[in-house]
């Protein structure tokens, strides 16, 4: 496939060729080295500007996020990235911005993501996650607990060793008790692992932070019985938004909305049972397409229009997978964007979209800059 722009011809290849596979290993060999593997060849794509290999990405289009009702469809982009040489034409936003045409063509609601601030906020990315870090010291948990520990209280912890981690940091990224008897061994068996490895903190990423393009899984609650035991024993709970601007690694899982219409109906697909009747038509107008929520004899139906009478939603995007992915709630976001909207549309979206956790790694808490 190929196009002329003002500064050449541009064509787009996939690994289905030997000449797609060729060009996508030049511009890794002019940026950085990743991973295809399981990609399906057509989403492993290379743009070429009169026949140099310039930039490419590398999509997975098979990606499911947690809802209540139906799973979210989405894709994740493993890859995005141009040679080192042909930085600043543009051709960044060109491949995604043409991958996004087709993902939009087939269906697909919404693209996900994972890198730093700014970049891909300047593409329609926002965040969708929180962070949650429960930190204790290992002194704290002993003076509360003791410090003698159940033989194999181990296995209630998968404690981590990545390379980069803060030198004085044990690093817990799941917690597997159960049972009080069992939060006080891994708390206590937390402790003696602390003591033994050298490390003053202790960072239990609980309840588990799952790695970036997961299903995001959906957490009724941040304080469980294990964080309340920890709290006693002078853990502090950290809990913020996944905005990335004063971390000392400013990187973020990132959503885009990709078509509208599509996104509200995989999101409305069930949970409209427990909502009140719609009493209006509420229409959106954004980036990514127009759609209207109109009422029906059961539940709510979804046209990929602005049908009259309508009250509008005058959010962007962003907004809107802010809404569907329970990061923000309904009136939260008709304040950040100043809209106001009635109560009952508030009260109707809040119904339709309650506010949930999902949980990514704040990456500045686990890594030295």
């Amino acid at each position: 496939m190929s196009d002329h722009d003002r500064s050449g011809v541009v064509e787009v290849l996939t690994a289905e060729s030997e000449r797609g596979r060729a060009a996508l290993r030049e511009v890794m060999a002019h940026s950085y080295e990743t991973d295809s593997e399981g990609v399906p060849p057509a989403w492993a794509r290379t743009l070429l500007v009169d026949g140099v290999p310039v930039s490419f990405i590398i999509v997975d289009p098979n990606r499911c996020m947690d809802q209540p009702g139906e799973a979210l469809r989405y894709v994740f982009i493993r890859d995005v990235a141009t040679r080192q040489d042909r930085r600043g034409e543009g051709r960044f936003r060109q491949i995604m911005t043409h991958t996004f045409r087709d993902l939009r063509a087939a269906g697909v609601p919404l693209v996900a993501t994972h890198g730093r601030y700014p970049l891909y906020r300047r593409f329609g990315f926002d965040v969708f996650t929180h962070h949650c870090g429960l930190f204790a010291t290992p002194e704290g948990i002993q003076r509360s607990l003791g410090t003698s520990t159940e033989p194999g209280a181990e296995r209630h912890l998968v404690v981590e060793a990545f390379a980069g981690l803060h030198p004085d940091l044990l690093l817990v990224t799941e917690v597997r008790s159960q049972s009080p008897a069992e939060h006080r061994a891994a708390l206590q068996a937390a402790a003696a692992l602390a003591c033994a490895r050298g490390k003053r903190r202790i960072l239990f990423e609980h309840p588990a932070a799952p790695s970036y393009g997961s299903r995001y899984p959906i957490h009724p609650t941040l304080v469980t019985p294990f964080t309340a035991l920890a709290l006693t024993c002078g853990a502090t709970l950290h809990v913020q938004g996944a905005d990335p601007e004063n971390s000392p690694v400013p990187d973020a899982d990132w959503l885009k909305v990709l078509d509208t219409a599509s996104l509200l109906r995989d999101a409305l697909r069930g949970p409209t049972l427990h909502v009140p009747r719609l009493p209006l038509a509420l229409g959106f107008s954004t980036d990514a397409g127009d759609a209207t929520i109109e009422p029906a004899e059961t539940g709510v139906v979804v046209i990929s229009r602005l049908d009259e009478p309508v009250l509008r939603v005058p959010w962007p995007s962003a907004a809107l997978a802010q809404l569907v992915t329970g990061y923000r709630d309904a009136r939260m976001l008709d304040s950040v964007h100043g809209a106001g909207l009635p109560d009952w549309a508030l009260d109707w979206l809040d119904a339709a979209f309650p506010r949930r956790w999902r949980l990514s790694r704040n990456e500045g808490w686990v890594f030295a800059v």
